[in-house]
């Protein structure tokens, strides 16, 4: 799917997402992008569809601008398995009054600066994160915050996913964004940095 609003075409009066029908789109990658590559990389989601909470919510998380290119080994081994888990401590932690999961996840990329690129267009992320934060169930009359981390680099060979502090994920994504625009905060101070 693509978001043709992203590259300004004219006479769209709608903003949903629409399957690719041919052209070259600018500002997101295309299905060729993927098909002609000569890097062992798939289709990588930043939200995963099996953390949706319907199936409309499902089929949404398969438009390109949810894509990025993974090292088929980590998509499908050790950044799989993570997802695996951070849905698990969402269902066992995260449930509102009506037993419904209630978490905030961000998922990002941080950029290769080697100039690698998906059919000289789509940058192949050097590291995949993603961080939760949410009210711990069990805590509910206290209203106890829980978060968590994890990252890896996206290369073949990737172990194992621990997870890590929101603190440890923010002092790496800072080492890597140099404060250009202030210090990286990925979620509100509600969310416990340490352990």
């Amino acid at each position: 799917m693509i978001e043709p609003q992203l590259d300004g075409e004219k006479n769209i009066n709608r903003t949903e997402m629409q399957i690719q029908e041919g052209g070259r789109y600018e500002h997101q990658a295309e299905q060729n992008d993927y098909k002609i590559s000569e890097y062992k990389v798939n289709k990588g989601h930043l939200f995963p569809s099996s953390h949706a909470h319907d199936l409309d919510t499902q089929k949404s998380t398969f438009t390109l601008t949810n894509i990025v290119p993974q090292d088929i080994t980590f998509n499908n081994g050790s950044w799989k398995e993570m997802e695996r888990n951070i849905r698990g401590t969402l269902v066992e932690n995260c449930k509102d009054a009506n037993d419904q999961i209630k978490a905030y996840v961000v998922t990002g990329a941080v950029p290769n600066n080697n100039k690698t690129k998906l059919n000289n267009r789509v940058n192949i992320p050097y590291l995949m994160w993603t961080a939760y934060c949410c009210e711990n169930k069990k805590y509910k009359k206290n209203k106890k915050w829980m978060a968590g981390a994890y990252w890896g680099l996206n290369k073949e060979g990737t172990g194992a996913l621990d997870q890590q502090t929101l603190g440890a994920l923010e002092d790496m994504l800072n080492k890597h964004y140099k404060g250009k625009d202030g210090l990286v905060k990925v979620f509100p101070e509600d969310c416990p940095r340490g352990p």
